[in-house]
């Protein structure tokens, strides 16, 4: 499924809970990680705390069994890092991008800018993002995946399967049927539309051979129904459809994906992008 991983570190808080994720999933799938540090201090040439970080890393991942080289890209003026990583994942060919998140949430942050956030808007291949304070097992035993009929959600429902029957984990298939009040009155999505949803993801995931469950949860919000869901069955990876914004006024307007990122404490994978007209087999 992976055979080449673009692994951007940071010397922070978020490194420990990522590298044996990263390595875990390379490991399963026999993948080549490359891993990137964009340098910002000396835009002429990495120092030698950054190669240190990029070696260790390294290092750590061939303790693992994993196959891994490191690079060091310096920071070009006004450039951003959230672009430094996209290009390398584009130069390398990457299809799967793992990057750390430090969970911020409030607004001074999301002006500096998401770092995780800008490379899903950037890149076609899924992308995975491990929290800092991540606490779940590297290979996940329960994967959650949110579906709503579109050709993202089947991909993520691809996905999730694929990753679940690899691993040996179970699937857990969520449906929020979202509540619209107005008027005075409470709209909802009409349940053989949800059932319909749910009997598709539900089959996706059986004909892999994967034990797989299936809910439908009313409720007027779909991050806060998903981080409950979460909870509620112990995931260790929940998979989201590639709805992906694409500006600092899509993120301040709200993302799903940014706002589940940010409240969950396990990984999540951000499915690869699709256009609405695309199969997903």
């Amino acid at each position: 499924m992976y055979s080449r991983v673009l692994f951007a570190v940071e010397d922070d808080e978020a490194l420990p809970a990522a590298v044996p994720v990263v390595a875990a999933y390379a490991r399963r799938w026999g993948a080549y990680v490359c891993v990137l540090h964009v340098h910002r201090a000396d835009r002429n040439a990495p120092n030698g705390a950054s190669w240190r970080l990029v070696k260790g890393v390294v290092e750590c991942l061939g303790a693992e069994g994993v196959r891994a080289e490191g690079e060091i890209r310096p920071l070009a003026r006004g450039g951003k890092v959230a672009q430094a990583i996209v290009g390398a994942a584009r130069h390398a060919r990457a299809d799967l991008v793992a990057v750390g998140s430090h969970g911020r949430t409030d607004l001074g942050a999301l002006f500096r800018g998401s770092v995780s956030h800008a490379v899903a808007a950037g890149v076609e291949a899924p992308v995975l993002v491990v929290r800092a304070s991540a606490a779940r097992p590297a290979e996940p035993r329960v994967v959650l995946v949110p579906v709503d009929g579109s050709a993202g959600s089947d991909q993520a429902v691809a996905e999730a399967a694929e990753i679940a029957s690899t691993f040996g984990a179970r699937v857990s298939i969520l449906h929020v049927q979202v509540l619209v009040a107005a008027d005075g009155a409470v709209a909802v999505e009409p349940q053989e539309h949800a059932q319909a949803v749910m009997r598709t993801a539900v089959a996706t995931v059986a004909a892999r051979g994967v034990q797989v469950t299936g809910e439908t949860v009313p409720g007027n919000s779909v991050v806060q129904v998903l981080v409950d869901a979460a909870a509620r069955t112990g995931a260790d990876l929940v998979v989201l459809g590639s709805r992906r914004p694409s500006d600092l006024g899509g993120l301040l307007l709200g993302s799903t994906a940014h706002d589940v990122i940010h409240r969950l404490r396990c990984p999540v994978l951000l499915g690869r992008r699709v256009t609405a007209a695309e199969s997903v087999a």
